[in-house]
């Protein structure tokens, strides 16, 4: 079944990297946008607006591409399936990971998603020292 393990080794790795990087952060963010930001690139076309080119959601659709033909090339029999179950795993698993833990093992603890429509933030400015 597997033809060549390094393009399977390769392939599932991008794959991988694509899973971490669509894991909801911060806001129902994904990860990749904070990785973005801490690296200091774009992460949209305009900045300020928040509109233009998603730049995470183009690097993660060329690297998923690219595992995925890794993956098609490794294999001999049923590429097709494994690649269309790598896609579909790869794009809607974080999601369905992350709320699965939050309602079995993280019960009570909503450090990842919370609601967004009944939470407030309240901050005090200290203008001596212009900080939070």
């Amino acid at each position: 079944m597997v033809h060549e393990r390094k393009f399977l080794a390769a392939g599932i790795s991008l794959v991988l990297i694509v899973f971490i990087l669509n894991l909801p952060f911060l806001h129902s963010l994904p990860l990749g946008n904070y990785f973005f930001t801490k690296l200091g690139l774009p992460v949209y076309g305009n900045e300020e607006t928040m509109t233009g080119i998603h730049y995470v959601g183009v690097t993660c659709t060329g690297l998923l591409l690219i595992g995925l033909g890794f993956i098609n090339r490794a294999l001999n029999r049923h590429n097709v399936k494994v690649v269309i179950a790598a896609a579909i795993i790869s794009l809607a698993g974080p999601v369905y990971i992350v709320n699965a833990m939050q309602r079995t093992i993280l019960s009570g603890i909503y450090a990842v998603s919370y609601d967004q429509e009944n939470s407030r933030c309240e901050f005090t400015l200290n203008e001596a020292e212009q900080r939070l």
